[in-house]
């Protein structure tokens, strides 16, 4: 594994993430589905050079990263549940 592959990702995620303006996205009523779909539609070509760059290790560290971000999800979704639940 090369050091700090995984930083790659990130950085170039995030940078052409903001780029892609999620937020405004969701305003104008985008579902979160539509919003990634669109966002790989237009970096496809991009996933594809970034992906040549990565080996196996840093497949199963991204890998966890997924399920570290699925879990926080989940929590969210049962705070906001919490919060929907106080004002009822």
């Amino acid at each position: 594994m090369r050091d700090n592959i995984t930083e790659l990702w990130f950085s170039w995620f995030y940078k052409n993430w903001e780029k892609n303006s999620p937020g405004d996205l969701i305003e104008k009523g985008l579902s979160p589905s539509q919003i990634a779909e669109s966002f790989v539609n237009e970096n496809h070509n991009d996933f594809i050079e970034l992906a040549k760059k990565f080996d196996e290790e840093n497949y199963h560290a991204l890998n966890q990263f997924m399920k570290l971000s699925e879990s926080e999800l989940h929590i969210l979704k049962y705070f906001l549940k919490l919060i929907k639940l106080k004002n009822l």
